[in-house]
């Protein structure tokens, strides 16, 4: 597949570009061999073809095969105070298992193991390798988290949570001011656990990349929400939904998707001045919105590229090439002639 994007694009960089594959996401259902083995073909694969490579972890949401950490009761989230526990996390495209407990002792540990010890010391020994060949802008950075965020739980539709909050000394005789807060705060605590130990590992905090969805507010100003329900509320109960200001940690640079639904990117920017206007990452997107009609939805690649590094933007992980059969909409916007020659204008500069 990366010898067909390098092939058909034709053209791998110039002074200030770089085309880059990203492999992952990389998940707790991987073992420790399979993730060292992603991340060795990953550079093999940059080399022999003289493009950049990058990995995208998820964080969080597969982790079935791990049943040192699932068949622990402590490690499984709940869906009220009554320590209730979730059946599944709900995604409108996979059904992976219930939501892991972010602030779990045994959690915690194994992510920084995982991050610090599999994944950051093993890109970091290749990225030196790089550095001795004076390749090193063959790395393209690390994604760490795959739209992290809390959700909810796939039977009741419940939120989920209520386990890292009793972890946190909250309960149902103290129970938090604003749940919402409390939730996004553990988030923001738990991609901070990643990036930190990638960090350990000896990746360049530069070179790392958080991944945040949310709802834009001026996409919810257009719908019809329920009398009395608030922006909050619906941006911390919305599937694969967080608060954007949660992409913003230590140890990295702040990361988004942008699939192009009204109002996401002049939020985005907001979010940036915020915090000083720093680097960052479109962490997936494309120029279509997920489920529109991309006569409706769509706008053209050079406008969507622009959105990004017209802004400060330092990756765009386009999705789609490859993705289903010629007619799949993702792959039509991904590989059109529009999008190839733009990649083209972009990657001569």
């Amino acid at each position: 597949m990366v010898h067909n994007i390098v092939t058909t694009i034709g053209v791998t960089g110039g002074q200030k570009t770089r085309l880059a594959f990203i492999l992952g996401p990389i998940a707790f259902d991987h073992s420790d061999a399979e993730v060292q083995q992603i991340i060795d073909d990953g550079f093999d694969i940059a080399l022999s073809e003289n493009v950049a490579v990058g990995f995208h972890v998820d964080d969080a949401m597969f982790w079935s095969r791990r049943g040192d950490l699932i068949t622990d009761p402590t490690n499984i989230e709940w869906t009220d105070f009554d320590a209730t526990p979730a059946t599944g996390l709900h995604l409108e495209w996979a059904r992976p298992p219930a939501r892991m407990v972010f602030n779990s002792p045994t959690i915690r540990t194994e992510v920084t193991r995982r991050a610090r010890d599999v994944i950051g010391a093993r890109i970091a020994s290749h990225v030196a390798i790089l550095r001795s060949l004076g390749k090193e802008d063959l790395f393209a950075g690390v994604i760490a988290g795959w739209e992290s965020h809390m959700g909810q739980d796939v039977s009741t539709m419940d939120r989920v949570g209520f386990h890292a909050l009793a972890n946190a000394g909250f309960g149902p005789q103290n129970p938090p001011s604003n749940i919402g807060a409390e939730l996004a705060s553990i988030v923001a605590e738990f991609i901070g656990l990643w990036t930190d130990g990638l960090a350990q590992g000896g990746i360049d905090a530069n070179r790392v990349y958080t991944h945040v969805a949310f709802l834009p507010r001026a996409r919810f100003e257009e719908i019809s929400a329920p009398e009395g329900v608030t922006y909050e509320d619906v941006l911390d109960a919305a599937p694969s939904s967080q608060r954007p200001s949660v992409a913003f940690t230590a140890n990295a640079r702040p990361g988004f998707s942008t699939y192009p639904v009204t109002g996401v990117y002049e939020q985005i920017y907001e979010q940036l001045s915020e915090h000083g206007n720093p680097w960052w990452a479109s962490s997936e997107g494309t120029n279509i919105i997920p489920g529109d009609d991309p006569e409706s939805s769509g706008i053209s690649m050079e406008t969507y590229l622009a959105r990004s590094f017209n802004h400060g933007a330092a990756l765009v992980t386009i999705f789609g090439w490859g993705i289903g059969d010629q007619s799949n909409p993702f792959r039509t916007v991904t590989e059109g002639s529009d999008a190839l020659a733009t990649y083209r204008r972009f990657l001569s500069q």
